[in-house]
């Protein structure tokens, strides 16, 4: 049995100071590992490490372009051992290979290098200076922040999370999900084998109700950036208010892809069926509200009718499979339950809406089919309510208005996805979403250089994109008297 422990200084402990708790393959439903989790006395030593390797010489000592020059060290050794983070990252989440070699872990890659390359361009701002005094801003680092992951994509959301707070000079501390931690600690030793210094990376291990609250209030903990559920980030905005404490949280979202009767049906469906399906639909940027203009409702439900009975869905080891299972159980069961809500709401099932049944290795995973329902109104849970799973939710409307107002009328603001061939209704859509970013007849594209901010219920702050170095930096003002002339105060 593998054993997975927290990283402190480069090392990872196997030694159990607080809950053992089983990795499990979702896809086998089988064991593949026990991992010894943090209690707060472990959080605290680990909080330690991070502060002294923080204000260690050799850290702060390092220059920007330094920085950037270990993390593009990173990333080749990222491309270089991608064959065993594929392997990790396929045993924790059971996500299909192809999506793995192909996606994720070039994505990964590519958002160290584009972190590295930004490490040395952070720039303040000289102001209008008055008689005798030079005044500018500046940018610092918070010292050490915490990054906590959720458990649909624990590698890349390490490298959104460690890359930017180490370009901008932090030590982070990552926590990923319990659910989900192996790539997590292959990652910080890597960071190792890179060359940044032992402790600017170190990994917590633990339930979010122990481990994750012991880090959010840990005083020494400067700053949080969390990424999963509107519930969880709510709560930790909340503790972080009594230390002042600066959150950045990507949250929940319940996105629509808007298809337009001009619209190329065929890529839109194409755009559709991934945007829905991709990781079992267990994305947060998934736009799994499907907003069809009338006039065309029915010709679209045939054109998607006929790709979903095409999509590949199985073990992930094969190149052909598209979609894998639920990676966690408690996640299985909640979207099993909202098909039921669904049928209970007087929703059709188009297409799928069951478990799936292996009788190999897969029996005892957590398969559910490709779902679509139809006659979904615009009020109903299912069309409001995330559900994190492969559902996907066909609502009609009638004209441009009516698709605005369904689209705006969910509590969340990440993604959204529009399809027209007019350029003036493109542009018209794009200003009247209240979204944080919006793909025109394109389907998540443009990372990592394009930010998202999410809206409303989405979260607080900015990840990804040069935005989301500045998220790890806080500002500082500074006006400068250089001779007798400067004023000594307000002239009072």
């Amino acid at each position: 049995m593998n054993i997975v422990g927290p990283v402190i200084d480069g090392k990872q402990l196997e030694i159990a100071s607080g809950d053992i708790v089983e990795v499990i393959n979702p896809a086998t439903g089988k064991v593949i590992a026990q991992q010894y989790c943090c209690d707060s006395e472990c959080v605290d030593k680990i909080v330690s490490s991070s502060k002294a390797a923080y204000h260690s010489e050799e850290w702060q000592n390092l220059s920007p372009s330094g920085r950037g020059y270990l993390l593009m060290k990173l990333a080749d050794l990222i491309e270089a051992h991608a064959g065993k983070l594929v392997d990790l990252e396929l045993q924790d989440t059971g996500k299909p290979i192809s999506q793995l070699k192909n996606g994720e872990i070039p994505l990964t890659a590519s958002i160290i290098r584009f972190y590295a390359g930004a490490a040395d361009k952070i720039e303040g701002r000289v102001k209008s200076s008055s008689t005798g005094t030079f005044q500018f801003t500046m940018y610092e680092p918070y010292g050490v922040v915490a990054g906590i992951l959720p458990w649909n994509y624990p590698l890349v959301n390490v490298a959104m999370k460690v890359a930017p707070a180490l370009a901008a000079g932090n030590a982070i501390i990552i926590k990923p999900s319990v659910d989900t931690p192996l790539t997590s600690v292959e990652f910080a030793k890597l960071c190792i084998e890179a060359g940044i210094p032992k402790g600017i990376v170190n990994v917590a291990l633990g339930k979010g109700s122990s481990t994750g609250e012991s880090l959010i209030g840990h005083p020494d903990v400067k700053k949080i950036s969390f990424t999963g559920s509107t519930a969880i980030g709510q709560h930790i905005q909340r503790k972080a208010v009594d230390q002042m404490k600066s959150v950045n949280l990507e949250l929940g979202g319940k996105n629509a892809i808007i298809v337009f009767a001009d619209a190329d049906l065929d890529k839109a469906a194409d755009a559709a069926i991934i945007s829905a399906f991709v990781n079992a639909g267990q994305l947060c940027v998934s736009c799994s509200r499907l907003l069809v203009q009338d006039s065309i409702a029915e010709e679209f439900k045939s054109i998607l009718k006929e790709k979903l009975d095409n999509l590949s869905v199985g073990n992930p080891n094969d190149e052909g499979t598209l979609v894998g299972p639920m990676i966690t159980k408690a996640q299985y069961d909640i979207t099993l339950e909202y098909i039921k809500i669904a049928i209970d709401e007087g929703c059709n099932i188009l297409t799928g809406g069951k478990k799936m049944n292996f009788a190999d290795s897969l029996a005892d995973g957590w398969w559910i089919e490709p779902t679509i329902l139809s006659d979904v109104k615009a009020d109903m849970r299912v069309a409001t309510e995330e559900i994190f799973g492969p559902v996907l939710s066909m609502i009609s409307f009638k004209d441009e208005a009516e698709a605005v107002t369904i689209s705006n009328s969910v509590i969340y603001g990440l993604s959204g996805s529009v399809w027209t061939k007019d350029g003036s209704r493109s542009m018209r859509m794009t200003k009247s979403l209240n979204t944080g970013i919006i793909w025109v007849n394109c389907m998540m594209d443009g990372y990592p250089q394009i930010p998202v901010p999410p809206h409303k219920m989405s979260g607080t702050g900015v990840e990804l994109g040069v935005e989301g170095l500045m998220a790890y930096c806080k500002q500082k003002s500074a006006v400068v008297a250089y001779d007798d002339k400067a004023p000594v105060g307000w002239n009072l």
